[in-house]
């Protein structure tokens, strides 16, 4: 089959702009939906035993990629160009961590400081929450200790 210079054209035109439409949609996403594909990329890459992923870069995704770091979550993190490759931490061959979304657009979790201590308390719980408060991203521990304060959950790490 054979196609002369305009059909080409048309055609080309058509790919440029489902491209474009790509890039703008991924830019009005909401952020929370950011955030669970952050969570389901980092669950599958767990799964499969994956020593890295890679994924889009985002301010979100990097402030939280600083928290997992600094609570030894993750070995590492490398920011690229548009992506951010991620480095798995295991140990003796089992993945460190699990994640999981709490907060979601549809509903959303906010916690006072008793639900936080409540649940630390009563189940017996070996990890962390990240929270959203009117200190940025910060652990729950860190709304524990040291700011006395609540916020919306935004996700659950299991150590």
């Amino acid at each position: 089959m054979y196609l002369n210079i305009w059909q080409l054209e048309v055609i080309c035109q058509g790919f440029a702009n489902h491209l474009f439409n790509m890039k703008t949609r991924f830019h009005y996403l909401n952020f929370n939906f950011i955030i669970a594909d952050f969570i389901s990329k980092l669950n599958v890459g767990l799964l499969r035993k994956l020593r890295f992923i890679r994924i889009a870069k985002t301010k979100i995704i990097i402030r939280l990629l600083r928290i997992l770091y600094k609570q030894g979550v993750i070995r590492a993190f490398r920011i690229e160009n548009n992506f951010i490759s991620v480095y798995f931490k295991f140990r003796s061959g089992q993945p460190i961590g699990k994640f999981k979304l709490v907060s979601r657009p549809g509903k959303r979790v906010y916690w006072g400081l008793k639900k936080l201590l409540k649940n630390f308390n009563v189940s017996n719980f070996s990890g962390f929450y990240i929270l959203s408060n009117q200190y940025g991203l910060v652990t729950s521990n860190y709304c524990l200790l040291s700011a006395r304060s609540g916020g919306e959950v935004i996700m659950k790490i299991e150590i």
